[in-house]
């Protein structure tokens, strides 16, 4: 359980770091254009994202154009949140009762 708010809470700061990288730009560019998840994963390591989609797209091209490549494009901020959240609710410490 532990280990799960620990993910969730490393899940919501790198939400809030998506947050503020979303706002910086559109402070400098007067435009919003959100990162994406694909667009992150690029931004964190390029040449993994290249090898995952010609692996995929190798054995089962249908699940990179209908899956994983529309899943990628999704907004990073509200997935990122929604991931951590429910991490921290999954985890979350039981309820101790109190008995007498």
């Amino acid at each position: 359980m532990v280990v799960g708010r620990f993910f969730g809470w490393l899940v919501l700061f790198a939400a809030g770091a998506v947050l503020v990288r979303d706002t910086l730009a559109w402070v400098d560019t007067r435009a919003l254009e959100p990162l994406s998840l694909g667009g992150l994963w690029s931004n964190l390591n390029a040449s993994g994202l290249i090898a995952a989609r010609h692996g995929i797209e190798g054995f089962a091209p249908w699940l990179w154009n209908w899956a994983l490549g529309p899943a990628l494009a999704a907004w990073a901020l509200p997935v990122l949140a929604i991931l951590g959240f429910a991490l921290l609710w999954i985890c979350r410490r039981p309820k101790q009762r109190r008995f007498g």
